[in-house]
C-alpha cells in the first residue's frame, strides 16, 4: 500500500466521552480523516473530547472496545483501587481508528500514574475482527509508521503539519511542512514520521501544550 495520503481536518467540538459509557457514546469527536487510502480513520483526542476525569481509567471496561482490552493489561493495578483511595490511572491522549487491508486497527497512546508517579508515552495496539477487538501483536511497515506518528505527536501537531496556512506560532512545524508534503499539498506520512524522529527535539514544545 502507498504511504501517501491526504489528511483533512474535521471540526472538532468539546463533548463529554464519559468513561462509564464508551460503548454508547455517540457526540461529535475532533477527528483527522485520512482520505485516498484509506477507508476509514478517526483521530481522536481524549484531551479535546473529555473532562479531566473522564479522560482518566481508574476501573475495568468492557473488553468489547479497545479502552477495555487496555484495562485488562492492568487488571492487578487497577484491583487495587477504591472507592475512597485511588492509587492507579490509566490516561488517555489520542486514539487513531483506521481501515488497512480490511481489517480495523486501533492504536491509543496513554500513560500510566501509580501514586503520582506518571510513566512515559506508551502505545496500545488492537484489531478488530468480526465484532471483537484483539491485542495486535504484529504489526507491518504501514501500521508501524502510523506508531511512530500517534507515539510521537499530539493531535494538534498532525493538524498543524496539515494546515495548509502556517500558524506563526508553530514555526518550526511550518519550517518542516516541504519536507513531508508534494506540491499537492498531499502528505507522506513515510517522511512524516521520518521528520518527527529526527525533530523531535525542536518539536517537543508543541507536545508539552
Amino acid at each position: 500500500m502507498k504511504t501517501t495520503v491526504v489528511i483533512a481536518l474535521l471540526f472538532i467540538s468539546y463533548s463529554l466521552f464519559s468513561q462509564l459509557d464508551y460503548e454508547k457514546f455517540k457526540g461529535k469527536q475532533g477527528k483527522i480523516t485520512f482520505n485516498k487510502e484509506y477507508t476509514y480513520a478517526n483521530l481522536y483526542d481524549y484531551k479535546t473530547n473529555a473532562s479531566k476525569e473522564d479522560s482518566i481509567i481508574t476501573s475495568f471496561l468492557s473488553t468489547t472496545i479497545p479502552e477495555g482490552l487496555l484495562t485488562n493489561n492492568y487488571s492487578t493495578e487497577l484491583s487495587n483501587n477504591k472507592k475512597d483511595s485511588v492509587v492507579f490511572e490509566i490516561i488517555l491522549y489520542s486514539k487513531l481508528v483506521v481501515d488497512i487491508n480490511m481489517e480495523r486497527i486501533c492504536l491509543i497512546k496513554y500513560k500510566t500514574q501509580l501514586e503520582n508517579r506518571k510513566s512515559k508515552d506508551k502505545l496500545l495496539k488492537a484489531a478488530k475482527t468480526g465484532d471483537s477487538w484483539t491485542l495486535l501483536s504484529t504489526s507491518n511497515t504501514e501500521i508501524k509508521l502510523l506508531e511512530q506518528i500517534v507515539l510521537k505527536t499530539s493531535v494538534n501537531m498532525l493538524f498543524q503539519f496539515y494546515n495548509y496556512r502556517d500558524d506563526p506560532n508553530y514555526e518550526e512545524i511550518n519550517r518542516l511542512k516541504p519536507e513531508i508534503k508534494d506540491d499537492k499539498g498531499v502528505i507522506n506520512i513515510k517522511k512524516l514520521a521520518e521528520v518527527i524522529s529526527k525533530n523531535r527535539a525542536v518539536l517537543q514544545k508543541y507536545m508539552d501544550e
